[in-house]
């Protein structure tokens, strides 16, 4: 049953609530206990008073496992989600039974950057309402043939993060976060967790370049690449 299951954390990215998993959380069920929250700042998640730093969202990424399932388990994190799985896989290894990195790359100096008319329009730079400037943001996180294909399915994932718009301030301080968070990747060699890396050929925001770097890194990493996805 469900109970045996393995547990399986999900670590979701910038500005990101919990729901951003909900396209491919039915599935992942069928097979690990899910562990979904908002990280902190977010939907419903209290910012707190600390100042946001990868190690913190770590903290909370493996404080939440722990009261939810125990540990160990799996680990998932995508886009900025991924860099916090790194840090807890770094700094907290003995709760990772196993890592997978999605679209992410490695924080601080060594990441490769997207182009700045990519970030501006991730940020919703010039839109005037939260609908516009996650609708802009859409135009660089997905790719244009899944724009095209999947008009829907964005104008819904644009309607339900009106709904809960992101704090500016919080948008800035993750950012501010991941630039903070150079350490880790020389440490990253000391994963023991077996590690999939999974990335989309054609993504603007985490160009590619950051997924063959972290395979060179972490020791024994798989890769699958998934052709001109964003």
């Amino acid at each position: 049953g469900a109970q045996e299951a393995p547990p399986l954390l999900l670590i979701p990215g910038l500005g990101a609530t919990a729901n951003v998993f909900d396209p491919i959380a039915p599935a992942l069920a069928k097979h690990y206990r899910l562990v979904l929250f908002d990280p902190r700042g977010v939907g419903a998640s209290d910012a707190g008073h600390a100042p946001l730093t990868m190690e913190l969202l770590a903290a909370d990424a493996v404080s939440v496992m722990q009261h939810m399932t125990g540990t160990p388990g799996h680990v998932l994190g995508a886009s900025m989600g991924g860099t916090i799985a790194q840090h807890v896989a770094v700094l907290h290894p003995d709760v990772v039974d196993r890592l997978v990195l999605a679209a992410t790359s490695p924080g601080g100096q060594k990441a490769i950057p997207p182009d700045p008319r990519a970030t501006n329009a991730l940020l919703g730079k010039g839109a005037r309402t939260p609908a516009d400037a996650y609708r802009l943001a859409c135009t660089v996180l997905y790719s244009p043939q899944f724009q095209r294909t999947h008009a829907d399915f964005i104008e819904e994932q644009v309607r339900q993060r009106a709904a809960r718009p992101i704090r500016p301030r919080v948008f800035t301080a993750q950012m501010a976060a991941l630039a903070a968070a150079a350490a880790i990747t020389d440490r990253l060699r000391e994963i023991r967790a077996p590690c999939l890396i999974t990335h989309g050929t054609a993504d603007v925001v985490a160009p590619i370049e950051n997924a063959r770097l972290l395979a060179t890194l972490i020791p024994g990493a798989r890769t699958r690449w998934f052709d001109d996805c964003g």
